[in-house]
């Protein structure tokens, strides 16, 4: 097998090679785009063959990933009568770009090796072996894929325990062990003070920024680079102060020694004796990542058409540690409070709707699903049970996906495995070239529950991916009037 590997990394090479005819400039171009081709085809190869390479033991592997490396260093040597400064920053860019391929090989070989059951063959110090002589120079931030491998070195350490295993999906608090696996490094000065600068201004987008209070407590004492610290500083305050557009903020759980915060959004001149539908917005992010103000543009759409808008925050493993079950339970708790406190928002508690994507999505059906609430250590006289439901690219089969290292039976938090007569009514959306959540997902679901009595409005959509890129203008404009008509049918938008 190695040998048919070989052949084809020689035949990718020399299918790119070009003339030298010309001058320095046409070379330097030339080569710049020969190397990037190059670089593509491998790419593509790794991709088309990924399993059959990772799930090889290490020195075959190594093997691989050294000819594919080769075959790249050929090609620019090929060019060396060219300025010698763009032929050291295309080596140095190749030889971290093959530096991340041999840091995925742990957590790849368990995917592919044998379903989860067996480690690599590797010593403790891998990936610091791989690493080595990496962090010394701080010219090389400079170079792209040097601060994408050391980026990937920084998710395979914030794994912790972990490390070797598929990374995906286990639970650990990666913000803050990303934190101290940059800062605990034996590395310059500069590279350090860049890549805590990076965590906060690469990430402030993507959690909550109480997600921070552990870095930013360290951040003065271990930055050097003042310029650095106001960045974070900014990033910081600026996660803060974005919160500013909800009407308030209030907590809706505390549990396990973390607050958790409903972001409320009132219609223009709200007066709470008039009661108003609830419009409940859980987001995405893989019950890993993401943070309220993801739904803040729905809220305020949502506001403005007279109902009470509420984005929920709740527990993700990233930032917790937590599984699944525990956003599940975080979002029981939500739709109750949510009615324990109507009268407070002013709202019917009998016209409480549900609306979710991808994550988000599932916890908002699954919480219509689930009977037994103390199962997830919910406990409330209020129903956790929405009264209608609108579920973008959502999760159908938990069972069925990629999540490890979860200990109990995940058809309990499974839709597909949960259908039954008397669900709310629901409106769902599905892109056909989901490559996140798999359409064939939500097709089982919709075939499943079309033999029901449950009222299930549906609509796909062809040729756009997860997030509807590519979506057309009028797929879009269409999504809107399908969402408009459910809402006037439900009772929760005035005709």
């Amino acid at each position: 097998m190695n040998n048919f590997f070989c052949a084809l990394v020689l035949l990718l090479w020399s299918n790119v090679l070009t003339s030298r005819e010309g001058n320095p400039e046409k070379y330097q171009s030339e080569i710049c785009k020969a190397h990037n081709e190059l670089i593509k085809k491998n790419d593509g190869f790794l991709t088309v063959n990924r399993e059959k390479i990772f799930s090889q033991e290490l020195e075959p592997f190594n093997l691989v990933i050294d000819s594919l490396e080769q075959t790249v260093k050929k090609l620019v040597k090929d060019y060396e009568a060219i300025d010698s400064q763009i032929i050291d920053s295309l080596l140095t860019e190749t030889k971290f770009r093959h530096k991340r391929y041999r840091l995925l090989y742990p957590q790849n070989y368990h995917r592919f090796a044998d379903d989860f059951k067996t480690k690599a063959a590797v010593s403790n110090d891998y990936f610091e072996n791989v690493m080595e002589g990496s962090f010394k120079n701080p010219s090389l931030l400079q170079f792209k894929e040097y601060r994408k491998c050391v980026n990937k070195y920084f998710d395979i350490l914030s794994a912790g325990e972990y490390k070797f295993s598929h990374l995906e999906y286990v639970p650990v608090k990666r913000l803050d062990n990303r934190y101290d696996a940059i800062a605990g490094l034996d590395a310059h000065q500069r590279i350090k003070d860049f890549f805590i600068k990076e965590l906060f201004t690469s990430n402030i987008w993507t959690y909550r920024v109480e997600a921070f209070d552990y870095a930013f407590s360290k951040v003065s004492k271990d930055v050097k680079n003042q310029e650095y610290v106001q960045k974070i500083k900014d990033a910081y305050k600026m996660g803060h102060d974005r919160r500013n557009e909800a009407s308030e903020i209030k907590a809706y759980r505390t549990i396990d020694g973390i607050t958790l915060n409903a972001h409320i959004f009132y219609p223009e001149n709200h007066d709470k004796s008039k009661i108003k539908p609830a419009h409940l917005f859980f987001h995405g992010g893989g019950w890993a990542i993401g943070l309220p103000e993801w739904s803040y543009s729905s809220c305020k759409s949502a506001a403005k058409d007279g109902r009470v808008a509420i984005a929920f925050d709740y527990r993700k493993r990233n930032v917790y540690g937590t599984d699944i079950k525990a956003s599940v339970s975080d979002a029981l708790t939500a739709i109750a409070w949510v009615r324990e406190n109507a009268k407070e928002l002013g709202i019917d508690p009998n016209k409480v709707l549900a609306d979710g994507f991808s994550a988000g999505a599932h916890l908002a059906l699954v919480s219509s699903m689930i009977e037994n609430r103390e199962d997830f250590g919910v406990i409330s006289k209020f129903s956790s049970r929405p009264d209608a439901l609108i579920l973008g690219s959502c999760p159908y089969d938990i069972a069925g996906r990629d999540v490890y290292n979860i200990k109990y039976d995940t058809r309990t938090i499974s839709p597909l495995y949960l259908i039954k007569e008397n669900l709310p009514p629901i409106f769902a959306y599905h892109a056909e070239e989901d490559r996140m959540v798999k359409f064939s997902e939500f097709e089982k679901f919709r075939n499943a529950i079309q033999k029901t009595k449950n009222s299930f409005t549906s609509r796909s959509y062809p040729g756009v991916g997860h997030f509807f890129e590519g979506s057309s203008k009028e797929d879009a404009i269409e999504r809107g009037k399908l969402r408009k008509e459910f809402l006037i049918k439900h009772g929760f938008k005035a005709k």
